[in-house]
C-alpha cells in the first residue's frame, strides 16, 4: 500500500508538471514573440519618432547631449515613440537601451529618456555606471516634478527639453548620492505593487521550472530536464535584465533549493520506476526518453547601424511615470 501511494503521488506530480509545462510553453512563446518585435533604428542621440519636437528643438537637444558626452563621456539618448507595441514602458525601454547600446562599453554610462505619448508613459532608463549618480528615486522625482506637469498640459516639447536639461545637469555633476539622500527621494509605495506582482510571477516560473529540472536530472529523463531548464533559465534572465538585483538573487536561491528537492525525490526507486517508464529501479541507469537534441544558443543581436552609441548596458535601474 505504501509503494502504491507513493506511485500515485508521483503520477500526480508528473501530471501537474506536464500541464504547467504546457502553460509555461505558451507564455514563453508569447514573450519571445513580443521580444522579437521590431525596434526603431536610431539616427542620432535624439530620435523624435512620435513627432513631438520641432527641428530647432531637436537640434538644441542634440547639442546639449553632445556637450555632456564631450565633457563626461556619458551618453544621453532621447526617444519618443508612437507606440510601445503592447509592451510595458519598462520592457520597451530596456530592450531599446540594449539594442542601441547607449553608453560607453565597459563604463555603461548611458541614460535613455523614452516618451510614449499615446500610452501616456515615460521612462528614464539608467546604465550600470550611472546608477549611483542617477538612482531610481531621483529619476522618479525628475519625472514627477519636471516631465509630467508639462505633459499634463500637452506641452510635450517643453517637458522633454526641461527634463533632459535636468538629467544632463545631474550627469555633468557626477555626484554619487548618499543613502540618506536616496531615502529622501523615494516615494512611499512607488512601484511596490508592480514589483511584487512581477516577482511573484517570476518566482512561480522559476520554482516550477527548477522542480521539473531536478526531477529530470534525478531520474535521468531528457525531456523533463530540457523543459525544466528552459522554464527556469528564461525567467531568471528576465529578472536579471529588468528587476532589482535582490529579486534575481532571491529567485536564484529559490530555484536552487527547489531543484535539489526535485532531484532527491526523483532518485527514489518508486519515482524512478514511474518517471523512466522502464520498470528499472536502479538509480544508476543511463539517460532515457531519448532525443535530447542540442539547443541552439541564440546569439545576442548586434546593434543596428546608424548610431554612434558606445555599447553600454542598462542594469534595469531608473523610473517610470504616467500622466
Amino acid at each position: 500500500m505504501l509503494s502504491t501511494a507513493r506511485l500515485e503521488r508521483a503520477r500526480g506530480v508528473t501530471a501537474v508538471a506536464g500541464t504547467l509545462s504546457l502553460v509555461m510553453a505558451v507564455a514563453l512563446a508569447a514573450a519571445i514573440a513580443l521580444a522579437q518585435g521590431a525596434l526603431p533604428t536610431p539616427v542620432g542621440a535624439v530620435n523624435d519618432f512620435a513627432g513631438l519636437l520641432s527641428d530647432e528643438q531637436e537640434r538644441a537637444l542634440g547639442d546639449l547631449v553632445a556637450e555632456v558626452e564631450r565633457e563626461t563621456t556619458a551618453e544621453i539618448a532621447v526617444a519618443t515613440v508612437r507606440s510601445l507595441d503592447g509592451a510595458s514602458v519598462e520592457e520597451y525601454a530596456n530592450r531599446l537601451f540594449a539594442q542601441w547600446g547607449i553608453g560607453q562599453k565597459g563604463r555603461d554610462n548611458g541614460v535613455l529618456i523614452l516618451v510614449a505619448p499615446n500610452e501616456r508613459e515615460i521612462r528614464i532608463e539608467v546604465g550600470y555606471g550611472l546608477e549611483g549618480v542617477l538612482p531610481d528615486g531621483l529619476a522618479g522625482a525628475i519625472i514627477r516634478e519636471t516631465f509630467v506637469p508639462s505633459f499634463r498640459n500637452d506641452d510635450y516639447a517643453g517637458g522633454i527639453l526641461a527634463g533632459t536639461q535636468r538629467v544632463a545637469g545631474i550627469v555633468r555633476r557626477n555626484e554619487v548620492l548618499t543613502d540618506e539622500q536616496r531615502a529622501a527621494l523615494e516615494e512611499p509605495g512607488d512601484g511596490a505593487v508592480e514589483l511584487w506582482a512581477a516577482g511573484a510571477v517570476l518566482s512561480l516560473f522559476v520554482g516550477l521550472g527548477a522542480f521539473v529540472t531536478g526531477i529530470g536530472a534525478g531520474a535521468k529523463v531528457v525531456p523533463l530536464l530540457l523543459f525544466g531548464l528552459v522554464f527556469t533559465v528564461f525567467p531568471l534572465i528576465m529578472a536579471l535584465l529588468v528587476m532589482p538585483r535582490v529579486v534575481f538573487l532571491v529567485l536564484l536561491l529559490l530555484g536552487t533549493g527547489v531543484l535539489v528537492v526535485g532531484y532527491r525525490l526523483a532518485r527514489r526507486p518508486s519515482w524512478q520506476t514511474h518517471l523512466r517508464g522502464t520498470g528499472a529501479r536502479s538509480t544508476g541507469s543511463g539517460w532515457t526518453a531519448g532525443g535530447g537534441g542540442s539547443r541552439s544558443g541564440g546569439g545576442g543581436g548586434s546593434r543596428s547601424g546608424g548610431s554612434s552609441f558606445g555599447g553600454g548596458r542598462s542594469g534595469g535601474g531608473g523610473a517610470s511615470g504616467r500622466w
